[in-house]
């Protein structure tokens, strides 16, 4: 396995719309980070066989990475002798939110070997991150992009919500605006969802508005010299997220941490790891496996699969993988309804969304999956 990811599960606090693993401070003991460093230690040497000699990508996600301290962080992986293991092209990327990290905090980071920043900035109206619970203003937003790009990190990528209760278009825009001030590479933006059970769902924008904003954003970030790369992100020419782009194409990845999941591309297989710190602790401290559960992916999961993620990238899928009526039905549907379009300057020839089948992709995907 060529890529790495490793969850860290702490957060200043745990947002509400937030499906992902994390505990909020306010319910960290004061023995937590040593349990989990202690975990992650022993994990990463029982794992540590299926990586390559040679590493593509590292991603820390979480959780917020950069709560965790940079030496625990290297003290934790240890065992997997990842100086030996990256070289000069390996991507290196620390997911982190503005009220985490500071000059100093960013220049340990970078000589751990971090080259590619994923910041959560969300929104930037006050009001909003109010909303959100997010623990931060927009002037420490601007703070540490100063000081991420005086460190010398010059690959930064920033998360975006949109669809957001409230949230305009004209909201979104002028947050792209202010952050594309800077040499950003990299925007991902993604609509807020939330389940019908939750307190905020009565007062999404409606789909009408939805797709607004994420037509308004591709046109913003295509404007400013972005690709439209796949469904949720944006890049400068060259500076796609590698990692993600492992997993939207099929490759292994190995994952490390309570909640993680990987995938062996080559034996078809995927499993996850308890979402649970304390059992997971528990459990690596017993030297007993943490994996929750695992499968083998069936040929027509594997088909499905091969549909959902070439449908999420800008490059498409051939045209020869319309093999029925059916599909070539479809297909011819959603060329006249504007959410598919033919590559042709590309041999053989391909098809892929256009920016508003993006922003309506699950119709896309139901549809010839």
């Amino acid at each position: 396995m060529k890529s790495l990811y490793v969850h860290f599960p702490f957060c200043e606090s745990k947002c509400h719309y937030c499906d992902f693993y994390s505990i909020g401070r306010e319910r960290t003991a004061s023995a937590d980070p040593l349990i989990f460093e202690d975990a992650l230690m022993r994990e990463a040497k029982m794992q540590s066989h299926h990586l390559d000699s040679q590493i593509d990508t590292i991603f820390f996600g979480g959780g917020t990475p950069s709560m965790t301290d940079p030496e625990s962080m290297r003290r934790a992986l240890a065992p997997l002798n990842l100086e030996n293991r990256v070289h000069a092209e390996t991507e290196w990327t620390m997911e982190a939110n503005p009220s985490s990290v500071d000059l100093e905090r960013l220049k340990e980071y970078k000589a751990l070997g971090v080259n590619r920043i994923f910041m959560g900035v969300q929104v930037l109206r006050f009001d909003l991150f109010t909303m959100l619970g997010w623990v931060y203003s927009c002037e420490v937003v601007f703070m540490v992009f100063d000081a991420i790009f005086e460190v010398g990190i010059q690959n930064v990528s920033v998360d975006l919500l949109c669809g957001v209760p409230n949230q305009s278009s004209a909201d979104v825009e002028l947050a792209m605006e202010e952050l594309t001030k800077y040499p950003i590479t990299h925007l991902s933006c993604y609509l807020l969802t939330l389940p019908k059970t939750h307190r905020m769902f009565k007062d999404l924008p409606n789909e009408s508005d939805q797709l607004e904003h994420l037509l308004t954003i591709d046109q913003f970030m295509r404007g400013k010299g972005f690709e439209h790369y796949e469904i949720s992100n944006f890049a400068k020419p060259g500076h796609q997220a590698q990692h993600n782009l492992a997993y939207w194409t099929g490759k292994s990845y190995l994952a490390l941490g309570p909640s993680a999941h990987s995938f062996d591309a080559e034996k078809n297989q995927r499993w996850k790891n308890i979402s649970n710190l304390h059992k997971y602790g528990k459990f690596l401290s017993e030297e007993k496996s943490v994996i929750e559960w695992s499968e083998t992916l069936t040929p027509e999961q594997r088909d499905l699969e091969k549909w959902m993620l070439a449908l999420r990238l800008a490059e498409g899928f051939p045209k020869s993988w319309l093999d029925n009526s059916l599909r070539q039905s479809r297909a011819e549907n959603l060329l006249r309804a504007g959410l598919l379009e033919e590559i042709p300057e590309v041999v053989p020839m391909k098809m892929r969304l256009t920016p508003r089948g993006f922003a309506l992709s699950d119709q896309v995907i139901s549809a010839l999956s």
